[in-house]
């Protein structure tokens, strides 16, 4: 490790399609940002910490600075994964190559970087989703319990139900449209290709499919059926984390611009715009661990 030099800050924010990584200097200067894989602790906390350093690596790379740079870096990383204690404890016990680690949900940090660092709530949705806020030293946490059983809106439960739409379709149960065309046509073409690509699937491999759905709801109904049944579920977390007591929530992530429109009147009555995102919310994170002023 190579502490010389003046401190970086770097904000990692990691999710389950791709890692991101964006590095300040103390006065808060852009040095650069990168990318890298996937970094869900829970589906591999040694990956996520590796993809952590990659698009740390890219970021300084990018500032026209080498590897040698990681060990001036004070890190914050914001992964997903790292809610639940195993996945926690499993990205703590990893070794890193930088001056300094925190470690936070990615969620936390996607709040954190909505609100400035004040509180307030924000509904992340990536390729999962998970709503979450935070007042006066208390916080609640909705949803985001993974893939296979909650993440409502996000982008894998909305590519499964465009795969499920389309596989209802092509059995002539459901209108067949464009959707559910190009749903088929990208996992292979049929049926029997369908299953064989679901059988190698994962949250990363579903969500690549939400941007179809997204492509397709002016011109066919199934897709705008599928975006309205989730921004009914977002609308729900919104107005929860609103009766918390969370006065003003964010939407933050790649499908928040879709959704926004289709929530609720109750849902859009608690929306504000994000003043930064979870790379900020990150690097906040690392500026705090190492005692500097936010």
């Amino acid at each position: 490790m190579n502490a010389g030099g003046a401190p970086l800050y770097l904000g990692v924010d990691g999710g389950g399609t791709r890692c991101r990584a964006r590095i300040r200097t103390a006065d808060g200067r852009l040095v650069g940002e990168g990318l890298a894989g996937a970094a869900n602790a829970r589906r591999g906390a040694r990956a996520a910490i590796e993809a952590s350093v990659a698009a740390a690596k890219a970021a300084l790379s990018a500032g026209g600075l080498g590897e040698d740079a990681l060990g001036r870096l004070h890190a914050g990383l914001a992964l997903a994964g790292v809610c639940q204690h195993e996945g926690r404890e499993a990205a703590l016990a990893e070794p890193h190559p930088f001056a300094r680690r925190e470690l936070a949900t990615d969620f936390a940090a996607a709040c954190l970087g909505a609100h400035g660092g004040g509180d307030g709530g924000a509904v992340i949705l990536g390729t999962g989703s998970v709503a979450y806020a935070r007042r006066d030293g208390r916080e609640i946490r909705l949803g985001g319990w993974g893939f296979e059983v909650s993440d409502e809106g996000g982008g894998a439960p909305l590519g499964r139900a465009a795969l499920r739409h389309a596989l209802r379709a092509a059995d002539g149960i459901e209108p067949r449209g464009p959707l559910a065309d190009d749903v088929l046509a990208r996992v292979g073409g049929d049926q029997d290709a369908a299953v064989a690509w679901v059988g190698r699937a994962g949250p990363a491999e579903f969500g690549t499919l939400a941007p179809l759905v997204i492509a397709h709801a002016a011109a066919d109904p199934a897709a705008e059926k599928l975006l309205e049944q989730a921004a009914i579920e977002i609308s729900a977390l919104v107005v929860r984390l609103g009766a918390w007591g969370a006065g003003a929530v964010a939407l933050v992530g790649g499908l928040s611009g879709p959704y926004a429109p289709r929530l609720s009147p109750a849902a859009q009555g608690l929306l504000v715009a994000p003043q930064g995102d979870a790379l900020e919310g990150a690097i906040a994170l690392a500026r705090m661990g190492a005692g500097a002023a936010p």
